[in-house]
């Protein structure tokens, strides 16, 4: 099942446009995995984003989700633009680069910030995304993640 199909099952499909975004740590792969799932091609060169909006519709059959899907920064270095980006999405994708330990520790620090912004946290689905799975030698392994899954309250 598709991510905008997932929103659409998880009762959002009557929102008129829903917004998707998309945090983790720098040089993760978040546009890359944007641009890419938007059809897009993959970029030959990194370019550090400090904030990018990209727009697509979905077409189910009677019901169109618009999705709005905002590409934040992977530093800190805007705090304000992330508290907004936090109170504004309707889904969250996370994203951490299997080959690099410290952007594990960064997609963390992002759920957290979300935990502490939306009271409402556990029930706006949340996807986390291993990236970078293909390079080696890999930093951050499946039952890691697991682990510490286990450990959180029950997401959406």
């Amino acid at each position: 099942m598709s991510f905008p199909s997932a929103l659409l099952i998880a009762g959002m499909g009557d929102t008129e446009r829903i917004r998707v975004v998309t945090m983790g740590g720098a040089r993760v792969g978040k546009s890359a995995i944007l641009r890419r799932w938007l059809g897009g091609p993959f970029p030959d060169k990194y370019k550090p984003t400090v904030e990018e909006l990209y727009n697509k519709e979905y077409d189910f059959g009677t019901t169109t989700l618009r999705v709005d899907f905002l590409d934040t920064a992977g530093d800190s270095q805007f705090p304000a633009m992330r508290r907004l980006s936090i109170s504004s999405a309707h889904a969250f994708l996370l994203v951490y680069a299997a080959d690099d330990a410290r952007s594990f520790d960064a997609l963390k620090a992002c759920l957290e910030e979300i935990r502490e912004q939306r009271a409402d946290f556990t029930s706006i689905p949340i996807v986390i995304a291993g990236n970078k799975i293909d390079l080696l030698p890999v930093a951050v392994h499946e039952d890691e993640v697991d682990e510490w899954l286990t450990h959180l309250p029950r997401l959406k």
